[in-house]
């Protein structure tokens, strides 16, 4: 069976793609490595992955939405990866075709995701983004895989749930509550919070568009069994 080499964002992404992924039968046949919110940290786990064995690689996690049609908890699998210098990496079209088999109903949104070298934080920000890329999702991670994987001529994934839409801002206490290696920071959120405490019902919408992208990754990879595996090589 081919081996699978994952990146994801956060600690709870990992979690979730180990315990929804039947498919495979020993630890050896999937590795998953915590990025955090950087690039460099994912294309270097990336090569790491490979240098493992790895013959595949899969982005997963959570994104922040760019396209507005795209609500809280839609999944994104990536037609391609947008570079942020406006390369543009194809993701394995007859492995997504296979997700999309699979996930039956749950029909995932077929789009563009760009990568980005830091948060976007703004309304503004998102919306020239996406007039840039075209993209309907964008996340920190998915740029580096590819990149590590166009290098190899590896196949390569992308499966991101969104999370923050495309009209809403990230306030400061979202972003102080994560440390650099996807691990949440409850005291740097509330940090935040302390010194500016108008902040708190931006965060309570963060973490409720959150909450419902990491179910939404929950219920899809939940469907995926045998094709979230990559071909055969």
């Amino acid at each position: 069976m081919a081996c699978l080499g994952a990146v994801v964002g956060l600690a709870i992404e990992r979690t979730i793609l180990r315990a929804r992924a039947p498919a495979f039968r020993r630890p050896a046949d999937l590795w998953i490595l915590d990025a955090g919110a950087s690039a460099a940290r994912a294309e270097a786990l990336a090569d790491t992955l490979i240098s493992r064995g790895a013959t595949a690689l899969l982005s997963f996690g959570i994104a922040g939405g760019l396209e507005p049609a795209v609500r809280p908890g839609t999944v994104v699998l990536a037609r391609e990866v947008v570079l942020p210098d406006g390369t543009r990496l194809a993701a394995d079209p007859a492995w997504a075709d296979r997700v999309v088999a699979a996930a039956g109903d749950l029909t995932p949104h077929r789009a563009a995701i760009a990568g980005t070298d830091r948060i976007l934080t703004s309304t503004d920000q998102k919306s020239e983004f996406r007039r840039r890329t075209g993209a309907a999702a964008a996340d920190m991670e998915s740029h580096g895989v590819a990149r590590a994987a166009a290098r190899r001529s590896l196949p390569f994934l992308v499966i991101r749930a969104v999370a923050d839409p495309a009209e809403r801002a990230l306030p400061q206490s979202a972003i102080a509550g994560l440390d650099a290696g996807g691990t949440m920071r409850p005291l740097g959120t509330l940090a935040a919070l302390t010194s500016d405490p108008r902040q708190i019902v931006a965060l309570v919408g963060v973490a409720r568009d959150t909450l419902t992208a990491l179910a939404a990754l929950w219920r899809f990879a939940g469907r995926l069994g045998r094709a979230v595996a990559p071909a055969d090589p």
